[in-house]
């Protein structure tokens, strides 16, 4: 009834943005009507029967006329747009995404000889999203960039969310979900603004399932209700109301999660009788349902339904229900003990995974295997695949905890953050937890022993075995692990390290852009809100690599900078220089490696100056194969700086510096005393302030 009662709706009102889609109207219209006009109302019929009265054959039938009538007329706008709707049938009703991006770049191909910027970034929407589809991210995401460009250059609002929408579109497809949200949030927020149904409905599914893959099943449900208020018979037909049914059986509701799957078929029956459209959505109604049939063994059932699907899956290059498909028939075939078969299953999907970016789905596939391979009595590769899982498992809880926090912060306004994370209580208590325990040197070592002294078990355990069935190789297979552990202990050190981020710097650079909205001062507090946002996200996409561009780090250095000058109400100024060729060469540090010292120079040598003459200067220049950073402050110096420190903290240590050594030493394979030399600066035996050299092999990776 509620699906009936959108059609007639629409129908009757069209959408939010005042275009009506009566097809009787519109047909009217038509006959009436000559020339460009006629061509503009035969493309409004095809937009018709694709979004609203839906059914494919009529959609393309007028298309195909008003592309026809365009050409003869040489109307290049009706032609463009005669190939999007033809583009859009195909490539988002009947699900053919290599049909949509030969027109969409038909459609490109007409529009060289004109100059019309707005269509033109539609243009590249459509076929970003269709190599989207076919799990081409890289070249997807190059098309959504060069569609924001040229939105910007027509300076089209709707257009430009658009193209955030297919950029998002894009990072939730290839399992980025954190990135999705960014882009996704802005484009639901402009198609609300601007009355756009579809853009702000179809914003808000994505931005739901992006929450539902990340394993937010609760903030999930929240956006799909949202959704549900702005969708148009097209949206309904999409398998949105079977994600919220994989929200409930998360939750373990089954009994809201068969509702909500059974309503999704009913939409299917009753929003259009085109049986070809029908079958294509009916497709996705297996989710649920293999799901719930895993759960409960019911593993014959599960091969009837998914082995004649498979190859079709394999042949449409929509690569997640391929995996998917992957994943479950691989787990089936472990369960009924068919280990080979199932083995074959799981390389596919991990080749597949990887081919795509698809973390989580690669994530997946090592565990199967490592499972697979302790069941062939396979020990050394189970080992290896599980440490491959493992390593990709800690990866992505770590970046999810820090992403999901650093999104909040960039997609919405600072009150409606702060309600987020008031509402989300579990995520924002686990991030402080997080962030509490990296600024504790002595709890993370703590922890960081305990993570390896259970590692070390796991080891044990795993060498023991394979000394009773590799007996010659024990003492060389006994070290090699020993080295192994040792490795992934620094590997994991050095990731806690660059994910750390403090807590009070966070809190009062919240607190001092609060104070300005507070303060009617609106621009400054957006200004200072989007490059704290950027330095977040800067320094969180650095801690998932050991070394990262110089300019992308000299950037971040540049950004942390600021903040703290704005946090501390500029009480110093700053200096901060680079070669010109390490600026524009390609030369790689690893992240945030001089931060610490930069941290100390302001906190400890500036701001306990009593004089308002505090200035700092950051220098980085290039010798023959070293960086060399000079940071050098005319504070109050060590001695001094250690006084106050005492007086302030009695008896606290900090092993900051000292941990940035071991990483110098690290990353410059030496352990010699000169990477990094601090002296006190004096005039007449008094300190007049610090100087650091820090020296990195450019060279060292």
């Amino acid at each position: 009834m509620f699906a009936r009662f959108l059609i007639i709706f629409f129908l009757a009102t069209g959408n939010a943005s005042g275009q009506y889609y009566n097809t009787d109207s519109l047909l009217k219209l038509v006959q009436n009507s000559t020339g460009k006009n006629r061509v503009d109302q035969l493309n409004a019929m095809a937009k018709a029967f694709t979004y609203y009265v839906i059914h494919s054959d009529s959609a393309l039938e007028y298309a195909n006329r008003a592309y026809r009538e365009a050409v003869a007329i040489h109307y290049k706008k009706g032609e463009v747009t005669a190939l999007f709707a033809i583009a859009d049938v195909n490539g988002k009703l009947l699900g053919h995404p290599k049909i949509m991006e030969r027109y969409s770049r038909d459609a490109l191909k007409v529009l060289k000889t004109v100059h019309e910027p707005g269509l033109v970034s539609d243009c590249y929407y459509r076929l970003a999203l269709s190599l989207a589809q076919q799990g081409l991210y890289d070249s997807a995401h190059s098309a959504a960039a060069k569609a924001k460009k040229m939105a910007y250059e027509a300076r089209d609002k709707r257009s430009l969310a658009w193209a955030k929408e297919a950029a998002g579109f894009i990072y939730a497809k290839s399992g980025a979900y954190w990135e999705a949200f960014g882009n996704l949030n802005e484009a639901q927020k402009t198609g609300a603004e601007l009355k756009d149904s579809l853009l702000t409905a179809v914003s808000l599914a994505f931005i739901a399932r992006s929450f539902n893959r990340a394993g937010d099943p609760r903030k999930a449900l929240y956006y799909y209700h949202q959704c549900l208020q702005w969708s148009i018979p097209f949206l309904l037909l999409w398998p949105h109301l079977e994600d919220m049914a994989y929200a409930h059986l998360q939750l373990k509701q089954y009994d809201s999660a068969a509702y909500y799957q059974q309503k999704h078929r009913y939409n299917i029956e009753s929003l259009t009788k085109d049986q070809v459209v029908q079958k294509r959505f009916s497709a996705s109604l297996w989710g649920f349902s293999v799901s719930l049939q895993l759960e409960q063994k019911q593993y014959d059932t599960i091969l009837i339904q998914l082995l004649p699907m498979l190859e079709g899956l394999r042949q449409s290059g929509d690569v997640l229900p391929f995996m998917q498909s992957l994943l479950v028939l691989g787990k089936v075939y472990e369960a009924k003990k068919m280990y080979t078969k199932s083995l074959q299953l799981a390389r596919e999907l991990l080749h597949t995974a990887e081919q795509s970016h698809n973390k989580q789905f690669s994530k997946d596939a090592h565990y199967l295997m490592a499972t697979l391979f302790e069941k062939l009595k396979r020990v050394d590769s189970a080992f290896a695949y599980f440490r491959r899982y493992t390593a990709l498992n800690d990866s992505m809880e770590t970046v999810q905890f820090a992403q999901r926090t650093s999104l909040y912060l960039a997609a919405s306004e600072a009150a409606s953050k702060i309600e987020l994370l008031n509402k989300d209580k579990a995520i924002s208590e686990q991030q402080l937890v997080l962030n509490a325990k990296e600024l504790q040197k002595q709890s993370q070592l703590k922890n960081l022993l305990l993570v390896c002294i259970v590692v070390l078990i796991l080891f044990s355990v795993l060498v023991m075995r394979n000394i009773i069935l590799k007996r010659k190789n024990e003492k060389l297979r006994y070290e090699q692990n020993q080295l192994t552990l040792k490795r992934r202990a620094l590997e994991l050190e050095m990731q806690a390290l660059r994910a750390q981020m403090n807590p009070h710097f966070i809190f009062n650079c919240l607190s001092a852009i609060d104070n300005l909205m507070q303060t009617r001062q609106p621009d400054k507090a957006t200004a200072y809100l989007a490059r704290f946002a950027k330095l977040i996200r800067s320094i969180l996409d650095s801690s998932k690599n050991n070394i990262v561009p110089f300019q992308k780090d000299f950037e971040a250095l540049r950004l942390y900078l600021e903040m703290e000058q704005f946090r501390c109400n500029n009480k110093f100024s700053y200096q901060l220089d680079a070669d010109p060729e390490l600026l524009e060469g390609d030369y790689k540090v690893p992240p945030l490696i001089i931060q610490p010292f930069v941290e100390n120079a302001i906190h400890h040598g500036l701001l306990n100056k009593q004089d308002k003459n505090r200035q700092l200067s950051v220098y980085a220049r290039l010798e023959k194969e070293h960086i060399i950073y000079s940071v050098t402050d005319n504070g109050i110096g060590r001695k001094k700086a250690a006084i106050v420190k005492e007086m302030n903290k009695p008896g606290q240590q900090s092993h900051g510096i000292n941990i940035t050594r071991e990483r110098i030493h690290l990353h410059n394979r030496n352990h010699m005393g000169n990477d990094v030399q601090i002296r006190d600066l004096e005039l007449e035996g008094c300190p007049v302030g610090t100087t650091a050299i820090v020296k990195i092999n450019s060279g060292a990776y």
